[in-house]
């Protein structure tokens, strides 16, 4: 997970206003939204999350059926978080984790116990090994290393197969390891953040 800079096109602000009861769960299935919500994800994947899911990092292909536009706050439980802009990220849609594990197991306390990739720095709560684990870092208060723990268990992000795939990544990374972290990132295009620990490291 990782910290998101949220930048709002002009089409969701003129789509949102023609929205009656804008408040409302439903909003989300009105005509004037269904119209830009293709869009709408590509725009966020590719301006916002360097074509990330928001949670586990794995590349998403922005034309795919493969992510959904996740409301961070559900819909059921937050209505009036419908239209928000700041609750809206790109999950990928893999069966067990991220927005899928989240959406069926988090409960409405759950919500200001974990982190927020807008309004957090998931970098300073976050640590990761080399075999692929991620862990909350050392340094946190009780009450963040709480929230960095429920985190990883509700959106999975020590599921085994990303544990796997981080752990190839960094057999890759010690090759690579002269070479700039720019480009690293660019070269591997997923685990952005496992790339950037690595190299605080080394």
């Amino acid at each position: 997970m990782f910290k998101i800079i949220k930048n709002p096109p002009d089409y969701f602000a003129k789509s949102k206003r023609k929205v009656e009861g804008a408040l409302q769960s439903d909003a989300w299935k009105n005509k004037h939204i269904s119209e830009i919500r293709t869009k709408l994800r590509e725009h966020i994947l590719s301006k916002e999350q360097f074509v990330l899911c928001a949670y586990c990092e794995k590349k998403i292909d922005e034309t795919a059926d493969r992510s959904n536009i996740d409301h961070f706050k559900t819909r059921n439980l937050f209505p009036n978080l419908t239209l928000d802009y700041n609750n809206l990220l790109v999950s990928c849609n893999i069966h067990g984790r991220c927005s899928n594990y989240k959406d069926k197991n988090i409960k409405l306390d759950d919500y200001n116990k974990i982190l927020h990739p807008v309004l957090d720095n998931p970098h300073n709560f976050f640590n990761y090994l080399l075999t692929g684990e991620i862990y909350s870092k050392n340094n946190l208060s009780l009450s963040d290393k709480e929230r960095a723990e429920l985190t990883i268990d509700l959106f999975q992000l020590n599921h085994r197969g990303l544990i796997e795939e981080r752990k190839k990544i960094s057999k890759q990374l010690i090759a690579y390891k002269e070479c700039k972290q720019e480009e690293v990132v660019t070269y591997l295009l997923s685990y952005k953040s496992f790339i950037t620990c690595f190299y605080e490291k080394f």
